[in-house]
């Protein structure tokens, strides 16, 4: 009997390993299904996405907002909140427990959107970028035949008129600010159809006559749009453009994925923005003597600090392009930061992309002054592409001058550093080398924005510009307005922060000229969370590199620890902190 125990015992022990593994397979297989299931769902949901992504099953549509649809959608969402529950977490391999908490936050940031925040009825401004993109990304990525894309775009030109239906409809009482910012946009995708989509079909002759007639009917129903958002929609948008405490913090925390609350990070943004400006002193004051000999100051303590940064920071200013040289002064200064990456050795460059430096597509203008439009994961070889957005040709000369002043000679250095070398240039194309779609599809913006921000401290500490001191206060320049960033996020948003105070704040801690904290006075309006994004990724990426550090000693590579950063995908940081730190 007891040999008959003992035989069942170790049978058992033998067994259980296997049972362990394929528990894990079976786990694995159901996660995978699931996140099949839902993406299909999204491409369907999101077709313009789906284009960018590349997808292009879909191409030939265009997002639906009409309340059936909405209530499509937040059905989907919510079944997919219940069968995620279904999944056994503890069988799912490394990769996958990750993948399993981004999907589920996105998820509940896709029911949040819907819900509660509902854009489609507080923000025309997503009904102009929409369409603008809906043609945009068939006529600039060449995925496929421009023939096949010209096709989609006529489906999509029929389609318009059925869209802005819907906006029409849904728009009840938006905020000025979004109604405003999408009538300029507006004339940009008007001009889109006209000018670009026009200038394309020089490519292929024999298609102008196709496309002559989806084609006025697109702009015939644009300009009928305009006149609905300057006439009808304009005087009635007296909507609030703050999200209030509440939904603010709901927001926060799935964007974030992190228990950090919007108090918190005020609180150490604002001791940071002290700290930043003792070092700019300790910077300006040696250069404030050789720009300024012999001049004495009478100030003292806080207000001797804001002089001397203020008026170093002036002079910096004054070494700027002309608003006609900002593309080619970009393209020369990308080429000189890649010789840079290379030479010191920072990160492998091999097998990286094209890149195309040219002005952002007026449909999207008004909101930043410069991005990154890489490729999706399933187009990752396509090109991609660093915009630059112009100086407004409507702007007095007072403006254009402030603008070019803010975005100097060195101030464009360290802006192509975070949009493209190695910023998210080089982060998006590590990106959608790592096999997991689901995590290049939603990618943390806190480690891709925290990321970027770490960039530009590397390589002025890395020497670029041979450690001139202009260059490293034009970079905690550019750091202190991430830091105030996330206080105007808060503050806006989950505050009763105004215009005039913020203006106070960017322009005097923050040094920045005056059409450039307008221009984000704008933003913060138009957007809420994602300012938080650069501070906070950053700081999380500063204590995981300390802890590294702490961890390998005297064997700290920065190129090591740059490939281990970007080797993930964009999760969390939080969840790159478990990975780096335990993988030794």
């Amino acid at each position: 009997m007891k040999r008959c125990m003992l035989i069942l015992v170790l049978c058992c022990l033998v067994s259980l390993p296997f049972f362990n593994c394929e528990r894990k397979d079976m786990a694995d297989q159901k996660f995978q299904q699931l996140v099949d299931g839902f993406l299909d769902g999204f491409y369907e949901a999101h077709p313009v996405w789906a284009t960018y992504i590349g997808d292009h099953r879909y191409d030939h549509l265009i997002d639906d907002y009409s309340s059936e649809a909405v209530q499509a959608e937040i059905l989907r969402l919510r079944l997919f909140a219940e069968n995620i529950k279904s999944i056994d977490t503890l069988g799912l391999n490394p990769t996958n427990k990750v993948d399993f908490k981004i999907l589920e936050n996105e998820i509940n940031a896709q029911l949040l959107r819907y819900e509660e925040l509902r854009p489609f009825e507080k923000s025309p401004v997503m009904y102009t970028r929409l369409i603008g993109a809906s043609i945009n990304s068939l006529i600039t990525r060449e995925y496929a035949p421009l023939r096949n894309r010209l096709t989609a775009a006529i489906y999509r030109l029929k389609r318009l008129p059925a869209l802005v239906r819907q906006a029409k409809s849904n728009l009840k009482n938006p905020p000025e600010v979004q109604t405003r910012t999408a009538i300029r946009q507006n004339r940009g995708n008007i001009n889109l159809i006209k000018n670009d989509l026009a200038k394309v079909l020089e490519r292929l002759p024999g298609w102008k006559d196709t496309l002559d007639h989806p084609m006025k009917t697109g702009i015939a129903t644009l300009e009928d749009y305009q006149t609905f958002l300057e006439e009808d929609l304009l005087p009635r948008s007296n909507g609030e453009f703050r999200l209030g405490k509440k939904l603010f913090e709901k927001k926060l925390k799935l964007t974030l994925q992190s228990d950090l609350s919007s108090d918190e990070i005020v609180k150490r943004a604002e001791a940071e923005l002290a700290s930043v400006r003792k070092r700019m002193f300790e910077l300006a004051q040696p250069l404030h003597e050789k720009m300024f000999p012999g001049r004495q100051l009478k100030e003292t303590g806080r207000e001797l600090e804001t002089v001397v940064i203020k008026e170093v920071l002036g002079e910096i200013a004054k070494d700027h392009p002309k608003k006609d040289e900002l593309l080619a002064v970009c393209r020369q200064d990308l080429r000189e930061l890649q010789e840079f990456v290379r030479q010191k050795d920072l990160i492998d460059l091999a097998g990286i992309n094209q890149l195309e430096v040219d002005w952002t597509p007026e449909f999207s203008r008004g909101v930043a002054v410069a991005g990154l439009d890489s490729p999706g994961p399933l187009d990752k070889d396509q090109k991609s592409f660093y915009r630059v957005s112009p100086v407004p040709d409507h702007w007095t000369e007072e403006q254009q001058e402030s603008f070019l002043r803010e975005y100097n000679n060195y101030m464009l250095i360290d802006l192509s550093i975070h949009e493209a070398m190695p910023g998210h240039y080089v982060q998006g194309y590590y990106d959608n080398q790592f096999p997991s779609l689901l995590r290049s599809i939603f990618g943390s913006g806190v480690f891709i924005e925290g990321w970027a921000v770490y960039a530009e401290r590397m390589m002025v500490h890395a020497g670029y510009m041979d450690y001139d001191p202009r260059m490293e206060l034009t970079q905690l320049k550019m750091y202190v307005r991430a830091v105030i960033n996330a206080i105007l996020d808060t503050k806006i948003h989950a505050g009763g922060m105004t215009e005039e105070e913020a203006l106070e704040l960017m322009i005097d801690e923050g040094f920045q000229e005056r059409s450039e904290a307008e221009g984000k006075w704008v933003r913060a309006s138009l957007t809420s969370t994602q300012l938080s994004t650069y501070f906070v990724g950053f700081q999380e990426i500063m204590d995981l590199e300390r802890a590294y550090r702490e961890k390998v000693g005297e064997d700290f590579s920065q190129k090591e620890f740059n490939h281990k950063l970007l080797s993930y995908g964009s999760p969390p940081v939080r969840f790159l902190r478990e990975i780096i730190l335990g993988s030794e």
